[in-house]
């Protein structure tokens, strides 16, 4: 048979991917969005594709004598369109491809040491300064194992205190150990402080515990990264120039009184935030999440874990997959998901437009009667109950407005909801 006459199975699918990636691309430049890192999440959709697209093929052609002979997989060129797609991806997303190789970077180094419990008895290391000068805006922290603690001080320089804990030795063997970990500091624009502490034990990967203690200066304001793999991250009191990157891979987040946007992730520890001015972007794999008095945008998403935020001056964005949801007195965009949990609301006003979704949980919103929304809640199973003269429920469904409805409540569930006035 002359290959001229040969059917490649595969060529529309490539076509597809590539049209995709540059209508994806072209979105994200014209909006700011990152709807390109849903080929991260929607890659299977190509194997389909391949297998729907020889499937209409031979449907289609059935009739022609020879069809099955003639139906060739078109390797090379969807392998050209899936390099050409990934090579468009990795140029255009290098932050969040960079991310994810520090993320990837981090739970091997994590998996591959032992750690220092915090106990016996501590040593605590001479003080040491870090001169400031004009231009240094950016502060990078990387610590193995032990808590970060920053915050403000009158000072004129950077002071660091070091706590080091080691465990299972005793004697001049763990004072040796303390005396060979320490602090490598780089000064500049950017500040670099990492912990090197001498690791020890039968395995020789024991890491020694460095609780930091660093105090700046309150007439100073810095980016912060800050990174531990093993320990709590806390900030009091910190202004930012702009940007708060932070992550553990073991331990707890905690913010208070803290100005600037700030972008974080713990793979196993809780999150608390009291007073933030700018903008948050967490996430924890497992753990709880707290928000009160915020001001920015807040976006918290938990694996495992319940979350509260109350006193939200801006938008917010919450959802846990395993655990409940708390809000009070939101006033602007709300957007709750729980997949199992229930979810209470309290708004003593609304300023935005609302979307609630559990799939298994009690939903309870407590609204108020002078304010301009328009309600409409759908559940699939259970109860719908309510306080509300304005609001009517039809089978499994709750609608109303309150005043002009300038804004929507729109809430979707399975199992009971109930809607009260405050």
């Amino acid at each position: 048979m002359n290959s001229k006459h040969k059917i490649r199975v595969g060529r529309y699918t490539a076509a597809l991917l590539l049209m995709a990636t540059g209508i994806l691309l072209i979105i994200d430049e014209v909006q700011g969005s990152e709807y390109m890192l849903l080929l991260l999440k929607w890659w299977p959709l190509l194997a389909i594709m391949w297998g729907l697209e020889s499937i209409l093929i031979y449907w289609f052609r059935r009739h022609e004598r020879g069809i099955r002979s003639r139906l060739r997989l078109d390797i090379k060129g969807l392998s050209l369109s899936i390099i050409l797609s990934a090579s468009v991806f990795i140029v255009t997303q290098q932050e969040h491809y960079l991310y994810l190789w520090n993320k990837v970077s981090l739970n091997l180094t994590a998996s591959s040491v032992d750690f220092s419990e915090q106990e016996g008895r501590s040593f605590n290391k001479e003080v040491q300064e870090i001169p400031v000068s004009f231009d240094s805006e950016n502060i990078v922290i990387n610590n193995i194992n032990g808590d970060i603690m920053l915050h403000r001080e009158a000072i004129d320089n950077i002071q660091i205190s070091t706590e080091i804990w080691v465990d299972q030795i005793t004697g001049p063997e763990r004072e040796a150990i303390v005396e060979q970990s320490l602090l490598e500091i780089s000064e500049g624009t950017t500040i670099n402080i990492a912990t090197i502490a001498k690791a020890y034990g039968q395995s020789g990967k024991r890491q020694p515990r460095m609780n930091l203690n660093i105090a700046l200066p309150e007439n100073r304001r810095f980016n912060l990264d800050v990174r531990t793999m093993n320990g709590n991250i806390k900030l009091k009191n910190i202004n930012a120039i702009e940007n708060i990157s932070l992550e553990s891979a073991n331990g707890k987040i905690e913010l208070d009184n803290v100005l600037g946007n700030v972008k974080g992730k713990t793979l196993n520890g809780s999150v608390r935030i009291i007073n933030l001015e700018g903008n948050a972007d967490i996430i924890s794999s497992q753990g709880n999440m707290e928000a009160t008095d915020t001001s920015g945008t807040l976006k918290l998403l938990t694996q495992v874990g319940n979350i509260s935020v109350v006193r939200a001056r801006s938008d917010v964005d919450i959802r846990t997959k395993n655990g409940d949801i708390y809000v009070s007195q939101s006033q602007m965009n709300l957007k709750a998901e729980s997949l199992n949990g229930g979810i209470t609301v309290y708004a003593y006003q609304i300023g935005g437009d609302w979307d609630i979704y559990s799939a298994v949980g009690v939903m309870s919103l407590y609204l108020p009667l002078e304010a301009n929304y328009k309600l409409n809640g759908t559940i699939a199973y259970g109860d719908i109950q309510t306080t509300i003269p304005a609001f009517t429920i039809v089978n499994k469904t709750i609608l109303g407005t309150i005043g002009e409805g300038d804004y929507s409540i729109r809430v979707e569930g399975n199992s009971d909801l109930f809607v009260n006035s405050l």
